[in-house]
This record gives structure tokens, C-alpha cells and sequence, in this order.
């Protein structure tokens, strides 16, 4: 078995990102009082681990983990070393995979994921490198994915600059990097599939200190080979765009982006071609008196094999929290995508959400958020400090009867365009997560999909999931 050292602590540096635009170019600058990494250290999955900013521990008070002088080397006046790792491991048992219709009935398998990095940080943070290796591996499973394994490969390398303009800050970073904006709608790090998303190419963020931000980029997805050092960029896509993030008052915000995906090779509705689409979004977020939403709209436009895009998508996230010991918070989840009415009629409207985050709907990914309707409450409590519990259950249809059903990376479920009715089925899910140490994190997941009239139309049945995942970080 090959693998790296250890590697990642993986913080979720800012838990308010799922209510904004994570500007860590902000968070970054602020006084070492304000970093949460203070009080608990690693945090929790969900910011990658390049936002972590360890200066505080020139303070040798301020050195209580164990593992603080082996994360944070000051090696001059103007420059500093940060090294971090995680071990994470994944067992899950599927009863049905894909509705059972494959020949492969029950899926049993384990995943590693090790990783380690290293931040070099020179002139005051205003250079800065950053190398992340890792070694992910996948033992006993019948249905592979591309974001299985990998074995040893550079999953991050990237060179920064940070630059002072007029009181903002400008990075340009270019190299192997992850990105995520807003809610992780159409752009994410994707932290549950066994390799995290990466992206090359080049990025500049400018920040402003009233936490304002642009950013725009260019790149290419990497494509993930089974042998040791041979991940690299996709020549067959091109992705591009801008994010600008504008606080409004009182906690809420406004998200306006355009981005593009250049494929020069696409397979939808049977046919294969070029597909050139341009999403325009716009996303409400805010959270104030116990209450938190986040609302994107998006439409998307281009072409496809000479089909016209006309495709377009609504997500949405209300909820209420409520001041209890618990914190119980009460949420609906309210997600629509457009499908295709006529594939002959020379427009593509089936809705394309890029990069979603891994586990959309569960771990199952048995759906996707293109030709969809969903809607289902949400519950989230946490009976002791160190123990969250997640439950949901979710209704899924097709919006249109006439497309089909989309699986992640836009696979479709056999023979499903040509099928009936539009019930799906019905999604009842679980998390429970236990974080008894700074360091160690347990999740547990628990998902039945209970098959609809469309998927039992294609002898399809029901899905059931069991994942057990064990992450540890310094």
C-alpha cells in the first residue's frame, strides 16, 4: 500500500461561509484576537486548509495543542512555514446501488484519503507557496467513479501574490488549486467523495475591508488517472467567470456572478457534441434574529451540439433557529432545474449545475440538480456540544416528463427519458456527526431512497446506504 505521510486538518475557517461568499483574503487580515483557530484547532471540515493563518502562535502562551510546534515554523522577521495533515477513512455498504439496475446489488467498500501540505509564506505573507500531496485509495468497490482513487498525486500547488491597492487587497494565485463560492451551488471543494475537486489555472480576488469582494478566474478541471503522479488539467474544458460578493445591512448580503464552461465533448439526450454554456446568477443570503436563507437564481445560455441552451434553476434554503441548549434549527430546502421538453426542437433546457458539491441530496448520488423538482424539511440539532445530528427527508420529480433522470456529472439513469410520470421517490437521510477531540472527527450517514413510479417503471427498487467516515487532523 502506498501512501504519503499524513496531511490535513481540514478547518472550516469560516462556518458563515454557507451564508456568504468566503472572503478569506478578509478573514486573514484580521487581528489574531478575531481567528477562531485560537480556540479550537484544526476546525472542522468544510474551508480548505490554505485559509488557515497560524501567526498567532509566535506567542509561545498561546502553544497549548500538541501539535502547534510541528504547524507553525517563524523563520525570519517576514516569513513563516505552516505544515499540516489528515488521515481519513470511508466505509460504506449500498444495498440497490442505482436504483438496482446494474448487475451489482450490494456495494461494500473502504477509501483512504491521506494528505499533507506545506505553506511557505515569504514578505509579510506577500508571497507565499503552497504544495498539498495526498494518497487516495479505494478497496472492494463494484461501481467506480473518477473521484475514487488516485493513489499518490499532487491534489494542490499553487504560487500567491498578495498585493496592497488603495487600502484593498489584491492575491493572484496561479496553479493547482481548490475553489468554492457562495453555498457551493455550481463551484466547491466537494469534501465527501474520496478526492476532494481541484481545478488548474489562475485566479485573482480583490478584497476590500468592508468585506466586498471580486473575483475572477480561469481554468481547467484535473483529471484524476489511477497511477501514482499523473493527475493533469482536462484539455477538453475550459472554465471561466467572475463572483462579486456586496454585503448589504443588517447580516445579509447579495452574490452576482457569470460564468462560463467550454466542453469539447458532451453527451446529452443520446447525442455527443461541443458545449458552450454561460450561467448568470444571482444569490440572496442573510441571517439575522435566528433566521438564515440563501436563495440562488440562475439561467443559462449557449449552445450545444447546434441546439440553443435555454436552461435555468432555483435553490433555495430557508430556516430558523431557535434558542434552546440545543440549537435546534428547523430549515426548508426548495430546489428547482430545468429538464428538456423536446429534444428535436433545437434547445437544450436541461439545466447543468458544473461542479456541485459531493452529496447533493446524500451519499448516494442517485440525483443530480438538472431536470428536478425538490422539496423536504430539514432538522439539525446538537444534543451534546461535541455531537450534531442532521436529519431531512426530500420529494424528488422530474420537472419535465419528457427528459430524463440525472445522476452526478450528468450521467443519466437508464431508459429513464423514455419513461412515464414524474415521482422520483422519496429521500430519507441522516448525518450524525461526534467530534470528541479537537482532532477527530466521526460521521455517520444513513440514507433510504425509496423508489417512485418512474424508477420503479424501469424495474428499478429502492436504495440504502450505511457510511461510516473517520477523519483525523493536525
Amino acid at each position: 500500500m502506498r501512501s504519503l505521510i499524513t496531511a490535513l486538518s481540514l478547518p472550516a475557517l469560516l462556518a458563515a461561509g454557507t451564508l456568504g461568499h468566503v472572503d478569506y483574503a478578509a478573514a486573514q487580515a484580521k487581528p489574531a484576537g478575531a481567528n477562531p483557530l485560537e480556540q479550537s484547532r484544526p476546525l472542522r471540515p468544510g474551508a480548505p486548509r490554505w485559509a488557515e493563518d497560524y501567526r498567532f502562535l509566535d506567542d509561545p502562551a498561546k502553544r497549548t495543542d500538541w501539535f502547534d510546534d510541528y504547524r507553525y515554523h517563524r523563520l525570519s522577521d517576514s516569513a513563516w512555514l505552516q505544515l499540516g495533515g489528515e488521515i481519513r477513512y470511508r466505509a460504506d455498504t449500498m444495498r440497490q446501488p442505482l436504483f438496482g439496475l446494474t448487475p451489482v446489488h450490494k456495494d461494500n467498500y473502504l477509501q483512504q484519503r491521506i494528505q499533507t501540505h506545506a505553506d511557505l509564506r515569504l514578505l509579510d505573507g506577500g508571497l507565499r507557496g503552497f504544495v498539498q500531496l495526498e494518497n487516495t485509495r479505494s478497496w472492494g468497490k463494484e461501481l467506480q467513479t473518477p473521484r475514487d482513487e488516485s493513489r499518490n498525486d499532487i491534489h494542490q500547488a499553487f504560487v500567491e501574490s498578495d498585493l496592497g491597492l488603495s487600502g484593498q487587497r489584491l492575491r493572484i494565485r496561479a496553479g493547482r488549486q481548490e475553489m468554492a463560492y457562495g453555498v457551493h451551488a455550481l463551484v466547491t471543494y466537494a469534501e465527501t467523495p474520496n478526492i476532494r475537486q481541484t481545478f488548474d489555472g489562475l485566479r485573482l480576488t480583490l478584497g476590500a475591508p468592508n468585506g466586498r469582494s471580486l473575483d475572477a478566474f480561469a481554468v481547467r478541471t484535473v483529471r484524476h488517472e489511477d497511477g501514482n503522479f499523473d493527475d493533469k488539467g482536462d484539455s477538453n474544458t475550459r472554465f471561466y467567470g467572475l463572483y462579486a460578493s456586496l454585503p448589504l445591512a443588517h447580516g445579509t448580503g447579495i452574490d452576482l456572478y457569470g460564468m462560463g464552461l467550454e466542453r469539447k465533448e458532451l453527451r446529452l439526450y443520446g447525442i455527443t457534441g461541443q458545449d458552450t454554456r454561460y450561467t448568470f446568477g444571482t444569490r440572496l443570503f442573510g441571517k439575522r434574529a435566528g433566521y438564515d436563507w440563501t436563495w440562488d437564481l440562475m439561467h443559462q445560455r449557449g449552445h450545444f451540439a447546434g441546439q440553443s441552451i435555454r436552461a435555468w434553476s432555483v435553490w433555495s434554503e430557508s430556516g430558523y433557529t431557535f434558542a434552546h441548549d440545543w440549537k435546534p434549527r428547523l430549515a426548508m430546502k426548495v430546489d428547482l432545474s430545468s429538464g428538456d421538453d423536446d429534444p428535436t426542437d433545437g434547445r437544450a433546457e436541461t439545466f447543468d449545475p458544473h461542479f456541485p458539491r459531493g452529496g447533493v441530496y446524500g451519499e448516494t448520488g442517485l440525483t443530480n440538480p438538472a431536470n428536478l423538482l425538490l422539496f423536504g424539511p430539514m432538522l439539525a440539532f446538537s444534543p451534546r456540544h461535541d455531537l450534531r445530528i442532521e436529519p431531512a427527508i426530500f420529494k424528488h420529480w422530474r420537472q419535465s416528463t419528457d427528459d430524463a433522470i440525472y445522476l452526478p456529472g450528468m450521467r443519466v439513469v437508464p431508459g429513464s427519458a423514455a419513461a412515464d410520470g414524474s415521482k422520483i421517490g422519496t429521500n430519507y437521510r441522516v448525518n450524525a456527526r461526534w467530534t470528541p477531540t479537537a482532532n477527530l472527527t466521526f460521521d455517520l450517514d444513513y440514507q433510504y431512497f425509496r423508489a417512485g413510479s418512474v424508477v420503479r417503471d424501469l424495474d428499478g427498487v429502492s436504495t440504502q446506504l450505511l457510511a461510516v467516515r473517520s477523519s483525523f487532523r493536525f
